[in-house]
């Protein structure tokens, strides 16, 4: 094979790659994002359980804290999601725009929790006292409720699908010709297979490691940056996160204990999500000693 035929062959194959690659992160987000709310939709008798009135008052509360301005509150579209944790995906692209999933919690009671809520597709054993304290756990205050929706606001308003797609364009471009440059210069295509193998097993490994990385990076900066911002709305909000932390540090060492040893999988003793290699938000335990400061304050001010 020629030096030209050479280089046009893994110019064809880096731009598939990069092409290839910045699609998978952000089609789901974009394409498929109507199939993504299906899935996780909740539905009641074949149908998308709708949300209340009072619901979406709270929701346009927030959006007012926030200042939000009418194309992104019109770009973002609230929907009743599965579970009991609120969900976001999407980006402000007017054409496809953002989804916000509400909880289960946040739209019933505690008593129509009691009646109706499973666990692992069982009905919950409500003599035990894990059980017990996982539903008052889950049970928010209105300030918890606005905050947790602020919180899920701020992170679509930082439009992650975009900047995650971004930089992993650059890293493939970039390690593309990295790796083809020092294939070309070694003459490694006309080398020994395996270790041919191995090299570009390792450049592919590096890639994946840097972009985790970088993308973790973020949504690490991204959660203190929310906390901070949602700190400076005033004091309902600095409560709503004191108790949003609190609770979900609760609710994950309730579901420690009931998912049985699933849970230890899931959550540490703390409360805490685990980790393995990756940390892909803040530990929920600093998030709340940082709310737990701020309310101090508040009080001491008092």
């Amino acid at each position: 094979m020629n030096v030209f035929s050479f280089k046009y062959r893994n110019v064809i194959l880096g731009v598939t790659a990069i092409a290839v690659g910045y699609c998978a992160v952000l089609t789901p987000h974009t394409v498929f994002l109507k199939k993504y709310r299906y899935m996780v939709a909740r539905y009641q008798m074949s149908k998308e359980v709708p949300l209340g009135s009072k619901i979406q008052e709270r929701i346009q509360k927030v959006m007012d804290d926030l200042k939000l301005p009418d194309d992104v509150r019109n770009a973002i579209k609230p929907f009743s999601v599965f579970g009991f944790d609120m969900l976001h995906a999407g980006t402000l692209n007017a054409k496809y725009g953002a989804i916000l999933g509400i909880p289960v919690n946040f739209t019933n009671t505690a008593e129509q929790l009691h009646e109706n809520l499973c666990i692992k597709e069982e009905p919950v054993d409500w003599t035990r006292q894990d059980a017990r304290i996982f539903l008052k756990a889950v049970m928010l205050s209105e300030d918890a409720q606005k905050f947790a929706i602020a919180r899920e606001i701020l992170r679509i308003q930082a439009e992650e699908p975009y900047f995650n797609s971004l930089v992993l364009v650059l890293t493939v471009a970039a390690l593309w010709t990295l790796c083809s440059v020092v294939s070309y210069r070694f003459r490694l295509r006309e080398g020994n297979a395996t270790v041919r193998r191995i090299f570009y097993a390792v450049f592919t490994l590096f890639g994946v490691i840097l972009w985790l990385g970088v993308k973790d990076y973020r949504s690490n900066q991204l959660d203190k940056r929310d906390d901070e911002a949602l700190c400076r709305l005033g004091a309902e909000y600095i409560k709503g996160g004191q108790e949003f932390y609190e609770k979900m540090l609760i609710r994950n060492r309730a579901l420690r204990s009931l998912l049985g040893p699933e849970g230890k999988k899931i959550y540490t003793a703390y409360g805490n999500e685990e980790t393995f290699l990756r940390q892909k938000h803040m530990p929920i335990t600093h998030r709340k000693d940082f709310f737990d400061f701020h309310l101090r304050n508040l009080e001491g001010m008092k």
